[in-house]
């Protein structure tokens, strides 16, 4: 997931990220850019995250309300010090998809969050189905005709980001920057090379086409791939209106931790 992480400053200058998320951080499953409330409209339009995490003392549904009057769509999660039903009742009326008290254990916050970024995507469990395909996010594991699909951890991770993010296009630079993030990158053509490799191994199950190129953007799942054989004669048979085209901006999850002004520290 990539996180844009907004900071109370007005609460003694501190803009550090709480305890669940640095402890996320550590753990590499999480890129977390730490910012001030100031310009957060414009980083949203301008750059693409998964979720944006606003800390508070108290939940103050102004900066809230701002974001959402501005309509970005981004899902938003509310962590705060302290906090009352009625305060958490009024951010979840406005627009956040959850208030969480910032003494939230690890587990339980990156729990949520998952679960934050999945519904957005359009999944409501921790095992996606795509047609012939199945992706068991917890496991790590990908099945065909309920036949395992061997692949490395990189490629199970490019799976993955692609079918979290079924309705996107993703740019290498944003495969590469959830791959090895926090790591020294590689050359970009290693995305080129690493799509080519799972094409191959799912060809082997009748999977021509898993993924569109969009030259010059990125790859997107290519969902009518993974339908069942019959059910793709049939759906083509009882119609020849063509499939509308989607397209979008690339959005990515990263596992690094990105902190532009100082070192962060720990609360």
């Amino acid at each position: 997931m990539r996180l844009l992480c907004i900071g109370d400053n007005s609460t003694h200058g501190d803009i550090r990220p709480c305890h669940g998320l640095a402890e996320a951080a550590v753990e590499g499953v999480v890129s977390i850019t730490m910012s001030g409330p100031e310009g957060v409209v414009e980083t949203l339009r301008r750059s693409q995250y998964d979720l944006v995490v606003i800390q508070q003392a108290r939940p103050d549904t102004r900066l809230l309300r701002h974001i959402r009057n501005s309509r970005i769509p981004t899902p938003i999660m509310m962590i705060a010090r302290a906090s009352t039903p009625a305060e958490v009742a009024a951010a979840l009326s406005i627009g956040a998809d959850d208030c969480v008290n910032a003494s939230i254990e690890p587990v339980e916050l990156l729990a949520r969050l998952r679960a934050i970024v999945r519904r957005a995507g359009g999944h409501d469990s921790l095992t996606l189905h795509i047609g012939r395909m199945v992706v068991d996010v917890d496991r790590r594991q990908v099945q065909i005709d309920n036949q395992p699909l061997a692949l490395t951890p990189r490629e199970y991770d490019v799976v993955e980001l692609l079918t979290l993010r079924k309705n996107q296009v993703l740019s290498k630079e944003a495969l590469l920057d959830n791959l090895y993030a926090g790591q020294e990158e590689p050359h970009g053509k290693i995305i080129d090379v690493m799509v080519c490799k799972i094409r191959k191994k799912m060809r082997d199950f009748g999977i021509k086409d898993p993924f569109t190129t969009q030259w010059g953007i990125g790859y997107r799942l290519n969902e009518q791939a993974f339908i069942p054989l019959g059910a793709r004669m049939n759906a083509h048979s009882a119609s020849s209106t063509p499939a509308s085209r989607e397209t979008s901006l690339p959005v990515t999850r990263g596992i690094n931790v990105i902190s532009p002004a100082t070192k962060m520290d720990v609360l």
